[in-house]
């Protein structure tokens, strides 16, 4: 066993873990002989497998305080772990409930909300900050010093498969089935399709099989926008992302993940989310808010896409 066993618990959603990817790599920087675990939902197991920063991943369901039996075997797979420090990036409820039986003020240092913890994090968070600044004001605290941003070129994979334009932009359709608050129109993206047709670019909708009914309704208005539902795993979305001349989504986890790649990403957002707090980071990364999301104009959309596109020629 390494003299350091370190845990990181983000559970998730996707646009959470890519949120994270600067202090998964600050983590990972300040100790760099230990052995780092990270304890996310069965849905990224695969997901977090590939990221270089870890060299274990400990699934954990999001269950309620009162299922003993998940805690129990939760409790025994972190105590067979062994952890000397933990970073807690969810810090909520069921994080405090893995705090207290793991010995509390007696159990591994702990940066994160539970009470009594040996580092605790900021809050409340200060005005004007994003989500990522707050996690890293809590790695502050726990004397993780700053680093430059981590390289993703792991998060890449070949596209033999797939029959690519040379130049389209893709659209990310897609949201969470109970956040239908978080999706822009069909109508308006196939706007935006033929808007994109005019400039000769392509439009490559992306999405999981839930989103196929979506793309469906795009391509029922603009039928040359191509379906790549179903079709892609997350570093072949990488992939496609860092080739497209621009990414236009909603709040979802994909756009975060083109945002986070560099690709030129326009987030469309509802008014029932902050944007200052949770809208996806990147270097060519930009968002739009609609009051509510249906109501955002596709003229809106292509002002704010030009100067994106623009970066691409």
């Amino acid at each position: 066993m390494k003299s350091e066993q370190i845990l990181v618990i983000r559970l998730g959603a996707l646009g959470d873990l890519i949120l994270c990817f600067q202090a998964f790599h600050e983590i990972r920087k300040a100790h760099p002989d230990a052995e780092i675990a990270l304890l996310t939902t069965p849905a990224f197991g695969g997901f977090a497998k590939l990221m270089p920063w870890f060299d274990r991943v400990i699934i954990g369901n999001r269950a309620p305080g009162w299922r003993l039996d998940h805690w129990g075997k939760l409790t025994a797979q972190v105590h067979s772990f062994r952890p000397t420090r933990v970073y807690d990036l969810q810090g909520k409820l069921r994080q405090d409930i893995l705090y207290a039986m793991l010995g509390g003020p007696f159990g591994p240092e702990w940066s994160g909300a539970a009470p009594g913890c040996s580092h605790p994090r900021l809050w409340p968070p200060e005005p004007g900050m994003h989500y990522t600044d707050f996690v890293e004001a809590q790695l502050r605290r726990a004397n993780v010093p700053p680093q430059s941003a981590p390289d993703l070129s792991w998060l890449d994979a070949p596209l033999d498969g797939f029959d690519l334009p040379e130049r389209y932009a893709v659209l990310i359709p897609g949201c969470a089935p109970d956040r239908e608050y978080k999706r822009w129109p069909a109508a308006s993206y196939a706007a935006l399709a033929a808007w994109l047709k005019d400039k000769g670019i392509a439009s490559v909708a992306v999405g999981t099989a839930a989103d196929a009914p979506m793309i469906a309704a795009i391509r029922a208005v603009a039928p040359d926008v191509i379906d790549f539902s179903s079709r892609t795993n997350l570093p072949q979305l990488a992939g496609i992302f860092r080739r497209a001349v621009a990414i236009v989504g909603n709040d979802t986890g994909p756009t975060h993940l083109a945002a986070a790649v560099g690709a030129p990403t326009l987030a469309l957002m509802s008014d029932r989310v902050n944007p200052v707090w949770s809208a996806p980071k990147g270097t060519n990364a930009a968002m739009l808010q609609g009051t509510p999301l249906s109501s955002l104009s596709p003229d809106k959309v292509f002002l704010a896409l030009t100067p994106l596109l623009d970066r691409r020629n």
